[in-house]
């Protein structure tokens, strides 16, 4: 059985995803997360050493001031690995990103700058991680 974490599990992709899983309990466990744990180093080791994948979704694509975006998105990933690093966990990890990497804006630049830290965090320990750009995904209230 896989143990299966997902940050961000509250949000639009990860709540569908959290409920999809649910479904196969006899395959997957659910490891509950909670936005609050990026807060706390040890409720987010903890997190962290009880998966044997974690969904990165984690994290803000609008705001006032596109800065807290950038801001955000690369705190979110740094967080996730000084954690795998603490606890010298080595879970699949797969990441969310979008088509908006390519473009000269802060939000785009948060999900590269991401996306890059925790790839070299898997290179960097010879665990697998898988990047996903993810086009078209629009939640409520979002304007495409």
């Amino acid at each position: 059985m896989k143990r299966i974490g997902i940050t961000g599990q509250n949000g639009f992709v990860g709540k569908h995803l959290y409920n999809t899983l649910g479904l196969q309990p006899e395959n997957y466990q659910r490891i509950e997360f909670k936005k609050s744990f990026f807060d706390n180093e040890e409720q987010l080791d903890q997190f962290v050493s009880s998966c044997d994948v974690i969904v990165h979704l984690a994290g803000i694509n609008r705001h006032g001031d596109p800065q807290v975006i950038y801001d955000t998105n690369v705190f979110l990933a740094n967080n996730l690995v000084k954690s795998l690093k603490r606890t010298g966990s080595k879970p699949h990890i797969l990441f969310s990103s979008s088509s908006q990497e390519d473009r000269d804006n802060l939000y785009g630049k948060s999900k590269k700058e991401a996306r890059l830290i925790l790839s070299d965090w898997a290179s960097q320990t010879g665990a697998a991680f898988t990047g996903m750009v993810i086009p078209n995904v629009f939640g409520p209230f979002g304007n495409p």
